[in-house]
């Protein structure tokens, strides 16, 4: 006897959201698109979101749950800059596309915008905590450091939209022998 095929559950209607949105860029999250990706009927969306608006703050959530994983990846490298190495490897590999269409998508969506302004906030208190314990600048100078790193990082993702991890690395590099220095 074949075994029932598994429920297309809440965290798929996310990981299918999070996929177009990737490819096809805002405009593939209107209920009609989303639905019809699934192969699911409405009742089946609302079953798991109680509107639209709760959909895209499931979005904004895993993509936090993910990005956080990143700098949980690049904690673990403890040898002193080995954490900023794995740091430019993980994020040169990261889906750009998602990151650029969420930022897109946040200019209208309150719940995108508070998941993008979360990520660009402990983004940045990390880069400074690394360049206080790594490079050994204050306090002042490490967030200034860290906010020309993460502005750098995001308009590469912008000017760039097709730069391959190797290019993304090879920028970084660039960057960092101004940034990464005391």
């Amino acid at each position: 006897m074949a075994k029932p095929k598994p429920r297309f559950g809440r965290e798929d209607w996310v990981t299918l959201g999070l996929s177009l949105l990737a490819r096809e860029g805002p405009e593939a999250l209107t209920l009609e698109r989303v639905t019809a990706a699934a192969r699911k009927t409405r009742g089946s969306f609302y079953h798991h979101f109680e509107d639209h608006a709760a959909f895209l703050a499931a979005l904004g959530a895993r993509w936090l749950t993910d990005d956080a994983a990143i700098y949980a990846q690049a904690d673990a490298a403890t040898l002193k800059g080995k954490r900023r190495e794995t740091l430019a490897r993980r994020t040169a590999d990261i889906d750009h596309a998602l990151e650029r269409n969420l930022r897109r998508l946040a200019a209208s969506e309150p719940a995108i915008a508070d998941a993008v302004a979360e990520s660009d906030a402990r983004r940045i208190a990390y880069l400074v905590r690394i360049f206080r314990n790594e490079v050994g600048v204050g306090a002042d100078e490490a967030l200034a450091r860290a906010r020309a790193q993460h502005c750098f990082f995001v308009g590469v993702q912008m000017v760039f939209p097709d730069a391959d991890a190797r290019f993304r690395l090879r920028l970084q590099a660039s960057m960092g022998a101004t940034l990464w220095n005391k």
